[in-house]
């Protein structure tokens, strides 16, 4: 941790955080709020702070002293972090003025720590009903190079990044919710499961005939002429029958005509 700038006049610069066990307290940081943190040591750098997770300080008074908040980008994935870690989450998530989520955890050695996630957007959240989840699943990830965060014959969730964006269910199993759609039903009619802003649009076609996905449309320029979008499209149909668009990004090829 040499090398760090010294704080501005009033700037909280340094932190201590009581701990039991330095190497599991260093664990949790890292992967709870992405803390650099060296376990032999216990030194640890923040945006803007440095400290030390330290034995000799007395460790699990939840609701002693001052309350320290962290700032952290999903909610949903730090809560996931906190419990991996076998931690417990104290006090349930709540909405503080519309903006902010606000939810207190104990740490591993029992402080209590507060969590602050952004309000984020409203954004899709694709469902698709299909016969073969891992099958489909294994589709998806090798044509978009998704991950699976979930896995398993009835349920799937595929991400970019750590960005959910599409989820497959067995058609014939019902969970809590009953049974979504007919299974006998045509597949998506007038629905199109459309993934824009791939930056590898060249290989997502080659690896779409590698997967030998039917051709709806072949790459084609939107529009063919002229400004608008000004991107490429490749129109498939997946295993269940679904029309799967695949966009670049917009603007990548501005200025190009299709003749």
């Amino acid at each position: 941790m040499s090398g760090y700038p010294h704080p501005r006049h009033g700037q909280i610069g340094y932190v201590q955080v009581p701990a039991l066990d330095l190497a599991a307290s260093a664990a949790f940081y890292r992967d709870v709020v992405g803390w650099q943190v060296d376990p032999g040591s216990g030194g640890f750098e923040a945006p803007g702070m440095i400290g030390q997770f330290t034995t000799e300080r007395k460790a699990g008074a939840a609701d002693a002293g001052p309350a320290l908040w962290i700032c952290v980008d999903d909610l949903w994935t730090a809560l996931r972090r906190v419990s991996a870690a076998g931690c417990p989450v104290q006090v349930a998530p709540q909405l503080d003025g519309g903006e902010r989520w606000l939810v207190e955890v104990d740490d591993p050695a029992g402080n209590r720590l507060g969590l602050v996630a952004p309000v984020r957007r409203p954004r899709p959240q694709t469902l698709l009903t299909v016969r073969d989840v891992e099958a489909s699943s294994r589709w998806y990830q090798r044509l978009l190079g998704l991950r699976s965060d979930h896995g398993g014959p009835e349920y799937e969730r595929l991400l970019a990044g750590d960005v959910l964006v599409l989820q497959l269910h067995h058609q014939e199993t019902g969970h809590h919710h009953g049974v979504i759609g007919a299974p006998d039903a045509p597949r998506g009619n007038g629905v199109l499961v459309w993934f824009g802003e791939v930056s590898d649009f060249d290989d997502v076609v080659a690896r779409a005939a590698e997967l030998e996905a039917p051709v709806v449309r072949a790459p084609h320029r939107n529009p063919p002429d002229g400004e608008g979008p000004s991107h490429r499209e490749l129109w498939i149909e997946d295993p269940d029958g679904y029309t799967v668009v695949v966009s670049s990004p917009d603007g990548e090829v501005y200025g190009v005509t299709s003749g």
